[in-house]
């Protein structure tokens, strides 16, 4: 009778699990679906729980190597890296040499890497393109959170893209993945391109623009190896093109094309965009405040139908207050980040405001320079009805007279406000973990906030103090 009841019981499981184990009795394509939303170490740890879950993680499409703990670590003690780097570069070979599925959606790196890890790097992005990949990102950062010296960079491989290459017939080292070279026509399915310290030469962006028909978003932050970048034809079905930090560039030229957003952020250059009747986004960031470039004269091809515009203002010019602005007539968000010193006034930002008709969402995010409070009455703008603004948020929230003056200004002013979003939290991103002067910082501006603003909101009209 024993055997016959542990006969019948096996018959009720699936492959040794309970009947009752709904999730395990799930086709394995669902499964691999199920494990190709979860972090790659946890979808990993799947494999120990039997035969049937072994290599069920080997075929999910998506591989984000993330070592974002590891990274905080090293931003302590550099010293780490060292014993890390290999670590990282061991798991990532791993990974990709037992790999089953046929294809991946997303292929991730995010480790501090340079050139002296150029034969492994060069071999993941040969993996990658091999797999169908959709989405490919190289974040090396160094330290993970800073640029390195653009002589140190990983190079992009131009390679790649040549149609000559079949699979390769030499013996790999055993630290790496084999090496898998794949034709030109295989990039046919490349989506979306991150690289972060990542340097691209002029000819092998140009070649990515036509080797790759499906390229939607471009991003490259660090590189040192381009100068003047050209983005032209109507063939390119790009629609986000990013260019953050590359500081040899002295010149970008867009035209004819179907773009719709467009990121740049760094030194003063030449930028002329012509053509553009998709353009609806742009983030910008030119020197000290981008006004001494002509900033709005760059631009000028698509103000008439822009509805979200980012200017970086590290250091605002005091002569602001007689700048004329354009009207942005379709501008619907309008996000500034400026850096923050000595509690100067902000009011003058409002006349950007009051140039965009349509407004319905403003940020300011104030980078904390040198915020020192002084004592002075709150200065009052001119009156000025903004009827369609919603949403107001002020980052980077100090206390000082120049934040109320200014949060003041529009629950005066915007006849349509909603809400109210303060973000006292310091707004540089630093891996190192914030120390118990700068909480205690952000504390009190919380509290001054609570005290300055709250008797001054109408209402229905939410204020929300993070």
């Amino acid at each position: 009778m024993r055997k016959r009841a542990r006969v019948a019981q096996s018959k009720g499981d699936y492959c040794g699990f309970n009947s009752n184990d709904f999730i395990s009795r799930m086709p394995d394509d669902i499964l691999v679906c199920i494990l190709s939303r979860l972090p790659l170490k946890e979808a990993a740890t799947t494999s120990n729980l039997s035969t049937r879950w072994r290599y069920l993680w080997l075929q999910t499409d998506g591989l984000d190597f993330d070592a974002n703990e590891k990274l905080d670590k090293i931003a302590v003690d550099s010293k780490l890296r060292v014993v890390e780097r290999p670590k990282y570069i061991n798991w990532v070979n791993r990974v990709t040499r037992q790999h089953k599925g046929p294809a991946i959606d997303e292929f991730r790196i995010c480790f501090d890497l340079d050139k002296s890890s150029k034969a492994a790097i060069d071999k993941w992005v040969e993996f990658a393109i091999s797999k169908r990949v959709q989405k490919l990102e190289l974040d090396l950062l160094e330290n993970g959170e800073m640029l390195r010296q653009p002589p140190r960079n990983y190079v992009f491989p131009i390679k790649i893209f040549d149609r000559s290459l079949g699979s390769s017939v030499k013996r790999q080292p055993l630290s790496v993945p084999k090496m898998v070279f794949c034709k030109e026509t295989e990039i046919k399915f490349l989506k979306s391109l991150f690289l972060k310290c990542v340097n691209v030469s002029e000819e092998a962006l140009r070649k990515l623009l036509t080797s790759c028909p499906a390229l939607q978003q471009l991003s490259i932050h660090g590189s040192g190896d381009l100068v003047n970048v050209i983005i032209s034809g109507q063939s390119l079905v790009l629609k986000y093109f990013e260019i953050v930090f590359c500081f040899g560039v002295k010149s970008i030229e867009i035209s004819d094309s179907n773009l719709e957003s467009f990121s740049y952020l760094g030194p003063g250059i030449t930028i002329k965009l012509s053509n553009l009747p998709m353009l609806e986004e742009i983030s910008i960031g030119e020197g000290y405040s981008g006004f001494e470039n002509n900033v709005f004269g760059q631009i000028s091809c698509c103000i008439s139908h822009l509805q979200i515009l980012t200017l970086d203002i590290y250091r605002p010019e005091e002569n602001i207050k007689f700048l004329s602005f354009p009207e942005l007539p379709k501008l619907k968000q309008l996000i500034l980040k400026v850096g923050a010193w000595d509690d100067d006034s902000l009011l003058e930002f409002t006349s950007l405001a009051k140039a965009c008709p349509n407004l319905q969402r403003f940020v300011i995010q104030l980078i904390w320079m040198s915020p020192a409070k002084r004592r002075r009455k709150i200065r009052h703008a001119a009156k000025h009805p903004h009827q369609h603004l919603e949403v107001v948020e002020v980052v980077g929230y100090y206390g000082r007279t120049s934040d109320v003056e200014l949060a003041v200004y529009f629950i005066d002013n915007a006849i349509a406000l909603q809400k109210i979003l303060i973000d006292p939290r310091y707004q540089v991103l630093e891996r190192i973990p914030i120390g118990n002067d700068q909480l205690k910082k952000e504390k009190a501006a919380r509290s001054c906030a609570k005290k300055q603003l709250e008797p001054r909101t109408p209402r229905g009209v939410q204020l929300v103090i993070l």
